[in-house]
């Protein structure tokens, strides 16, 4: 859980959208139920186990719209 306080320390939200199973098959992810994705903006970080994959690329995170 150290890397989760980490990722929360540093700026990054819990991604609560849907991610698209290409992400999980660019990352040769072996277990995607498992993935916790955070953001901030310009990058996503997966928490769910030790790869900790990271990406900058928005592709296949579901977009959402924030209205002020």
């Amino acid at each position: 859980m150290r890397f989760v306080k980490y990722l929360r320390n540093s700026g990054y939200r819990l991604f609560r959208g849907t991610v698209d199973s290409s992400v999980y098959a660019t990352f040769g992810c072996p277990s995607p139920r498992k993935a916790v994705w955070y953001f901030k903006e310009g990058s996503y970080q997966c928490a769910g186990c030790k790869r900790q994959c990271e990406t900058d690329s928005p592709v296949g995170f579901q977009i959402f719209l924030y209205l002020k």
